[in-house]
């Protein structure tokens, strides 16, 4: 009955004219989902010093229903080191010194209409590399990424979270540059102290027109990604790797600026799959994209909004 009562509240809630009354029924909704939220940070292992665990609350919760899903960072500085890059269309210069930034929110939409506890989420992230520094000013690359998923708690002593996605990623461009997959990723997150451990696995859906067939190849089927709050230090690290040569290590760092709204953000880069452009295409376009998966290492810094 109360899974009905809340299904009911978000049908009404769209037909809702007065203002009030509407707020109402979000309240009524968002309260819930803020329980289970609430829920899912208390169950943490407790923790002792009070900056770490304002640290992990930052990252693991808001005051608002829409919020960080990734980081939100820009990185005015984001240097390639072993080389420049490519224009696939051989018409505009670039250099290996650009501006990066992610934009990435999720809206917890429903909670525990199974009963386990479980959050329904939507999220979108968009991750762009935008070549400032040359005379036009272009956008070298772009990744699309929109996603929903169910997150269940856990109360075991490591193992804290498990959460189920369908997800959509392409660069939004047209043949024969296009790069695209669907797939369905199955995540575990563990607690070991201050070591929160991200394990991902997923699995890719055929497509009709396969613009990347040696996706999987070069990518692997997943992902280990640790993350260590330190008082008001919060370092990350994400192994990747085929096991074929081809892998990839991602690492970064933020800091408190002003207020707990601004991070210091430093991120280092090295490997395979930085963008999806970065991938080889089909070779029914050979002559027309590139036919090799580009390798990658770079620096940048710059400021998040997230954590």
């Amino acid at each position: 009955m109360k899974k009905l009562v809340l299904i009911l509240l978000l049908l009404v809630s769209l037909y809702a004219e007065h203002k009030e009354y509407k707020d109402e029924i979000r309240k009524a909704v968002s309260g819930e989902v803020e329980e289970n939220k609430d829920a899912l940070f208390h169950n943490l292992n407790y923790i002792e010093d009070i900056e770490t665990k304002k640290t992990i609350y930052q990252y693991t919760h808001s005051f608002f229903n829409i919020k960080a899903h990734h980081t939100n960072y820009i990185l005015p500085l984001s240097v390639r080191i072993n080389a420049d890059y490519d224009d696939p269309t051989k018409d505009r210069d670039t250099y290996r010194t650009e501006v990066e930034f992610q934009l990435s929110v999720k809206y917890d939409f429903a909670p525990n209409l199974l009963g386990l506890g479980e959050l329904y989420s939507v999220a979108y992230t968009q991750h762009s590399f935008w070549q400032y520094y040359v005379g036009d000013a272009f956008f070298r690359a772009s990744d699309y990424n929109p996603e929903f998923y169910i997150t269940f708690p856990l109360k075991t002593k490591y193992l804290k979270a498990v959460r189920v996605s369908f997800a959509h990623m392409s660069n939004g461009l047209g043949q024969p540059h296009e790069r695209a997959w669907n797939y369905a990723t199955l995540n575990s997150y563990f607690q070991y102290k201050i070591i929160f451990t991200e394990l991902s696995l997923w699995a890719r859906f055929p497509d009709n027109y396969d613009y990347n067939p040696a996706l999987i190849d070069t990518m692997g089927h997943g992902h280990i990604k640790f993350r260590v709050p330190y008082k008001k230090h919060f370092f990350s690290t994400l192994f990747r790797n085929n096991f074929k040569g081809k892998g990839t290590v991602e690492a970064s760092y933020s800091y408190p600026l002003f207020g707990e709204s601004l991070f210091l953000y430093v991120k280092g880069f090295m490997g395979y799959g930085e963008t999806m452009s970065s991938y080889a295409g089909n070779s029914d376009q050979a002559g027309l994209t590139p036919q090799y998966d580009d390798y990658v290492e770079k620096i940048a810094i710059g400021f998040s909004l997230s954590r």
